[in-house]
């Protein structure tokens, strides 16, 4: 990996352990810079400033990311719904990501633009799921699921419950009812 390239992930490293134990609006550059092992203006030269930070941290946990892998796999119906359940339990597994995810649900009901980012995951993101589980064009009902499917997963995850298969019986008790692809 390239000089420069390794420094930007270092930095982005650092952002992530500093914003993951402080949140996002109480860290500060200085406070990354130092956690990497950089001065300031080093981290000034690769991001504009703190809320490019916050987003390149952000793309990395976003919800939408781990579902388009499984969408790009061309998956249907209970093997897709597999390979999401798997990518959240990888995602939150982590420490880190986990904290990250929870400070991103609580900057997405203050911030207006953490707010878009993440009503465009459960609308754009999980319509195309619902499209893939469904083989159908999803209506209301099939969209409550879909955002039942992520809450659910969020939630059994966090509080440590990582059983693929527990999660993916409740994943299928919640959407078998609805007309799942075969």
């Amino acid at each position: 990996m390239p000089e420069g390239k390794a420094t930007r992930e270092n930095i982005l490293n650092a952002a992530k352990k500093v914003f993951a134990d402080m949140g996002f609006s109480k860290a500060s550059v200085e406070i990354i810079a130092r956690e990497a092992n950089v001065s300031k203006s080093l981290v000034f030269w690769y991001f504009k400033n703190k809320r490019e930070l916050i987003q390149e941290v952000v793309k990395e946990i976003l919800p939408k990311r781990i579902i388009m892998e499984c969408l790009d796999k061309d998956l249907k119906g209970e093997e897709l719904l597999r390979c999401v359940i798997r990518n959240y339990i990888n995602l939150l597994s982590d420490e880190v990501n986990k904290k990250l995810a929870l400070h991103l649900i609580d900057m997405s009901i203050t911030d207006e633009e953490y707010k878009k980012l993440y009503d465009e995951f459960c609308e754009e993101g999980l319509a195309k799921l619902a499209e893939k589980l469904f083989c159908k064009e999803p209506g209301e009902l099939e969209m409550a699921a879909m955002r039942g499917l992520h809450g659910m997963l969020i939630c059994n995850i966090i509080r440590g419950q990582t059983s693929e298969d527990i999660l993916t019986t409740l994943a299928l008790n919640l959407l078998k009812p609805l007309g799942l692809c075969s």
